[in-house]
């Protein structure tokens, strides 16, 4: 076995400095709101074409068009490169 050249651990090294804390701890809610920026349309694409006719189905596409909205700024950034 060969050990790592000393390049290439300088190279992992500065990698992790160039990550904040706060990227890594809002990794998990923009790789959630990428998945759900995508699968929520599947969610009320088929209440939109029915026309929802009750209160309660007005309600529910308010509230997921609304979390769509919120998937898609908190996703937004997921698995962009820089």
């Amino acid at each position: 076995m060969s050990t790592p050249s000393r390049s290439a651990l300088a190279e992992v090294a500065s990698d992790a400095v160039k990550t904040p804390a706060s990227a890594t701890l809002l990794k998990p809610f923009e790789v959630a709101g990428f998945w759900a920026a995508i699968t929520l349309p599947f969610l009320y694409t088929p209440l939109v074409l029915a026309g929802p006719e009750t209160a309660a189905e007005q309600t529910a596409l308010v509230a997921l068009v609304a979390l769509h909205v919120v998937a898609l700024v908190l996703g937004h950034r997921h698995n962009k490169t820089d």
